[in-house]
């Protein structure tokens, strides 16, 4: 890949994009930050489209109580990728209420690995896929910072293609047939965290519990326990510590696209999303931050993880690494919102990310 290239794009588009974006001294309800995105994932190569962020508050919230917002983006890739997503975070009564989840669209393809730790390096097929995806969470705030509520997950896969001597098409692997996915579950959450952007201190744990079930319409019936925990520690000179812990658990028939993964833009950044998948994950992760001049920051990061069967078939010898470093532009500085660029390395291959927000 061009990297001097890549450079040289996403410091001319971040010049422009910050520059149009002046922040102003009074706090306005809703503010919009649109730009023009070029991007380069492993899984997409080249792409290019919209993103951006709607910021706003009711007006009778207090300046100090956290922004609703909703950041989406639209994009077409080298591969012929189609990307609609709109997560969106949004804070009723003084935080008393949060609901978030997402919004999107994909028309996609993926290189499929296998599943399991033991399949050889050198195997991969590529496969088309078309996903609508609805997901939200409705919590309460029950003491100062500690969440509960509930959850509601569907999502629609119609595959397109499968290599023509691959394992996928012949639809022995769980989920090759596609179809729906539905399941409804709870949440309980502790944040207190002092931005939701990017944090330099405080906590914030997620536990979920998701039942996919034909009751609601899922075509496969499994159950999804998901544990993602971050801290900060903020350091002189404008310096940041983040350690993140992430583990998932899947019982049941579950498809190979809902079971854990590594790699991607958020978690083990340097390994093909997917890499290695299986029922089970955990995922150890650091990232050092600091901010330099203007709106630019840098961050280092690494990270190591692991996949199997079941939880008591974990093996130490399969953990994987990866590490790497990336560049941060600041485009709203009342949220402290960044667009980043991160390169990440792991067994012997560089991956290329960029994206809006921290990865964690």
């Amino acid at each position: 890949m061009p990297v001097k290239l890549f450079f040289t794009l996403f410091f001319a588009f971040t010049f422009l994009i910050l520059s149009a974006s002046k922040d102003s001294t009074h706090t306005k309800p809703i503010k919009v930050v649109a730009l023009p995105v070029v991007f380069y994932q492993p899984e997409t190569k080249w792409g290019f489209g919209v993103a951006g962020l709607l910021r706003f508050k009711q007006k009778s919230e207090p300046d100090s109580s956290r922004h609703s917002n909703v950041t989406f983006a639209f994009t077409d890739t080298q591969l012929n990728q189609i990307v609609f997503s709109a997560p969106y975070q949004l804070w009723f009564k003084r935080e008393t209420y949060n609901i978030y989840g997402e919004l999107g669209y994909q028309k996609e393809n993926y290189l499929f690995f296998g599943t399991g730790n033991n399949v050889p390096s050198y195997f991969h097929e590529r496969y088309y896929v078309k996903v609508p995806r609805f997901q939200i969470n409705a919590l309460k705030k029950f003491y100062p910072h500690f969440y509960a509520g509930l959850k509601y997950a569907i999502d629609y896969n119609t595959f397109t293609q499968f290599n023509d001597t691959g394992l996928l098409i012949k639809g022995t692997i769980p989920g090759s047939k596609g179809g729906y996915i539905s399941g409804g579950g709870a949440v309980i959450k502790y944040d207190n965290r002092d931005n939701q952007f990017y944090a330099t201190k405080g906590y914030y744990v997620e536990f979920v519990f998701l039942s996919n079930s034909p009751v609601l319409g899922s075509n496969y019936r499994f159950d999804k326990y998901s544990l993602n925990m971050s801290t900060y520690v903020a350091l002189p000179y404008k310096q940041v510590l983040a350690f993140n812990a992430y583990a998932l658990a899947n019982a049941g028939n579950v498809p190979f696209y809902q079971m854990a993964t590594l790699g991607g833009d958020t978690r083990m950044r340097g390994l093909y999303n997917g890499r290695y998948r299986d029922k089970d994950c955990w995922i150890l992760q650091t990232e050092y931050r600091l901010f330099l001049f203007w709106r630019i920051g840098v961050s280092l990061f690494a990270g190591i993880g692991n996949v199997a069967a079941e939880i008591n078939q974990f093996n130490l010898k399969y953990t994987r690494v990866a590490y790497g470093g990336g560049i941060r532009a600041l485009i709203d500085k009342k949220q402290h919102l960044n667009i980043r660029f991160d390169a990440g390395l792991s067994n012997g291959n560089v991956n290329y990310y960029f994206t809006i927000g921290e990865a964690f």
